[in-house]
């Protein structure tokens, strides 16, 4: 198994296309991504496997695409 490439929110927003911080969080919380850890704290941010974020824009692509 490979190690992942960790990004964090900020670069994983942008890679789904500039969306907001909120509706990343939104989709972590509704289960459409997961984040490889959370970072400690009560307000502490995700990093995200890279491949993770570029499998669920490209499910979002095919989406956009079939509407």
């Amino acid at each position: 198994m490979e190690t992942p490439l960790v990004i964090n929110t900020a670069e994983a927003c942008a890679m789904l296309g500039g969306v907001d911080r909120s509706t990343l969080k939104r989709w972590v919380d509704d289960g459409k991504i997961r984040p490889f850890r959370k970072l400690p704290g009560e307000t502490g941010g995700y990093l995200f496997d890279r491949l993770e974020v570029e499998r669920f824009a490209a499910e979002r692509a095919e989406a956009a695409r079939a509407s």
